[in-house]
């Protein structure tokens, strides 16, 4: 990129671009906001009229525009036969989605899209990406050892390439190291036990009322849930993902033993904002009130912490499988596109170090998936990540995607309530309440969209 230099972001402009939220990719929620107005995307046409490609994206803000109009300004001056013209819609993975297929059932549907991972599988049931397999082994200047391994999985579906990922996360344990040192417990490593996990927890849990300590929290959210019940051997669906497994063995004993985390006088933070007295758990933790949680690899909200953290590798059991979360956003070709070699030289432009590059600067991207630049970030960004961040790069050579299938947005909206049922004031019964919802998720599990 123009001007690029590796030392750019430096930590004021990163704390400043965290705080706006830039790159966590939990799951890509932004805020609508107006789009600037429509202008045209190319410079002069040439004696033969460029090849337009049409890209539907993002359109949430300033930043959201910032992603992208530098990158088409580049790709068009080095591809001159070729203009984008961007469609810019304001919000998340579901209003992208419902903009796609309004656009595909007008007939004009784009030819490259922003894609995320939730909603890559009920797509892709309709054929709707376009498979870049063959663009792949026939381009020697890209290739999926390009990317980090799990979030290129997370573009795959049955043996098709639907894309490729932009920005990703994996899910790791962070941690205080000094309510470690002060309980005389040795920090994480990579052979630590779930045993070790909760004697460390028990240990760090001290007090009473607002001042108590915990040794742990965020365990109620269903996507840390998850982890613990795939490294015993259990999933959300069934592997067909038509049959809903939660309330099945073993799935359910790790439902029922963090349950137990929640319990009175236990390891466990009040399981939601709410019961925890109003504070998130980023206020928790940096303000020394809980030792350890799991979170995906963005770290703003624990970055004013006056104290020594690090981060971990989930803590494993022999026989375990060792595995974590992976969630990734990035780019698809329609599979309808009349233009699908233009197209490809765009999406091919977006997998490239260039447009990672001026992501990471213009942005603020976390984690990219590209593994050059990811691993770049290790040393250029040494003092504004945890000293174990390598852990985060780690990760996605056994992480995992979710078992997306069908409404999986969905599918989180009812696994969710069901959870903080279980785990919240109440503590209903983990098996009648997943009973209750078994149903419903198998019908969200098996939706395609736009039919």
């Amino acid at each position: 990129m123009k001007g690029y230099s590796p030392d750019f972001l430096s930590r004021r402009s990163f704390l400043r671009l965290s705080s706006l939220g830039i790159g966590a990719t939990a799951l890509a929620a932004c805020m609508p906001v107006t789009a600037p107005a429509g202008g045209d995307a190319g410079g002069d046409a040439g004696m033969a009229e460029p090849t337009a490609v049409s890209f539907l994206t993002q359109g949430g803000g300033e930043v959201a525009f910032l992603r992208y109009e530098p990158l088409i300004e580049d790709f068009q001056a080095a591809n001159t036969d070729i203009t984008i013209d961007p469609i810019w819609e304001p919000g998340g993975a579901i209003q992208i989605q419902t903009k796609l297929l309004t656009l595909i059932a007008a007939g004009d549907a784009p030819d490259s899209y922003w894609a995320h991972s939730y909603t890559n599988s009920g797509q892709a049931v309709r054929n709707i990406q376009l498979d870049v397999n063959p663009f792949i082994d026939a381009d020697d200047d890209i290739s999926g050892d390009d990317f980090l391994l799990a979030a290129y999985k997370d573009f795959q579906y049955e043996g098709r390439q639907i894309g490729f990922p932009r920005e990703t996360t994996s899910t790791v344990i962070i941690y205080n190291a000094e309510f470690f040192d002060a309980a005389g417990m040795p920090r994480p490593s990579d052979g630590w036990t779930w045993g070790d996990f909760v004697e460390c927890a028990t240990a760090m849990t001290q007090g009473e009322g607002p001042d108590r300590v915990y040794g742990t929290a965020d365990w109620h959210r269903n996507r840390n849930t998850w982890i613990r019940m795939w490294q015993k051997g259990g999933d959300v669906l069934s592997e067909d993902r038509t049959k809903f497994t939660m309330n099945q063995e073993p799935s359910l004993s790790q439902v029922v033993e963090i349950q137990d985390w929640h319990r009175d006088g236990g390891i466990h933070v009040p399981a939601t904002v709410t019961e925890a007295g109003g504070f998130s758990t980023g206020d928790l933790f940096t303000t020394g009130r809980i030792g350890m949680f799991p979170q995906f690899s963005v770290f703003s909200n624990v970055m004013s912490s006056e104290f020594e953290w690090d981060i971990a590798h989930f803590p494993v059991d022999e026989g375990d499988t060792r595995t974590t979360r992976v969630a990734s956003a990035g780019h698809s070709l329609y599979s309808g596109t009349e233009n699908p070699d233009a197209a490809w030289q765009w999406m091919k432009f977006l997998g490239g170090e260039n447009a990672f590059r001026h992501w990471v600067e213009a942005t603020g991207l976390n984690v990219p998936s590209l593994k050059v630049v990811a691993e770049s970030l290790l040393e250029t960004m040494a003092d504004v990540l945890p000293p174990s961040a390598q852990i985060m790069l780690d990760a996605f050579e056994y992480g995992r995607p979710e078992p997306v299938s069908g409404d999986w947005i969905g599918v989180h909206r009812e696994v969710q309530p069901a959870l903080d049922s279980i785990y919240g004031i109440e503590k209903a019964d983990a098996q009648t309440t997943l009973d209750a919802i078994a149903s419903r998720v198998e019908e969200l599990a098996v939706y395609v969209p736009g039919v």
